[in-house]
């Protein structure tokens, strides 16, 4: 009995000394590693690397349909290691797609839709973002 109850607390410490959590999102990472049957402390730093970062923004907020949309993603960024973006594509969820740093569009029917940008820099690190348009109905014709 002794035995079984020195066995189940050893467990128990032992699963509350190693507990584990997986490196989240780009940055360094510092794993150290302890033993109890030596006194060796080791220190591993990892740097994960930043992937580009896709940003866009559009005008007007709430287009009526059929109405021209200004999109811009000047606000991209390129990854670790990257100097610049060198492709800018955008799927207009309505079929449409088109490439460039800005552009333009016009959604009908009115309705909801997903736009999604894709950027890729100089070292190949891609980067994407979707963001809702609401499109409103057009303004009835007199």
């Amino acid at each position: 009995m002794r035995s079984l109850l020195l066995t189940a607390c050893l467990l128990a410490a032992l699963s509350i000394g190693c507990e584990s959590k997986p490196p989240v999102g780009p940055g360094k990472v510092t794993i150290t590693e302890s033993t109890t049957s030596t006194s060796t402390t080791t220190t591993t730093t990892s740097t994960i690397p930043v992937l580009p970062e896709a940003v866009f923004e559009f005008s007007p907020l709430t287009p009526k349909a059929l109405q021209v949309v200004q999109f811009n993603a000047a606000g991209s960024t390129p990854g670790t290691g990257g100097n610049s973006i060198v492709s800018y594509s955008w799927d207009f969820g309505d079929g449409v797609m088109k490439t460039g740093v800005t552009t333009t569009h016009d959604f009908f029917p009115d309705g909801t839709y997903l736009v999604t940008l894709t950027v890729i820099d100089d070292h190949g690190g891609k980067g994407t973002l979707s963001k809702p348009v609401t499109v409103r109905p057009p303004d009835p014709v007199p």
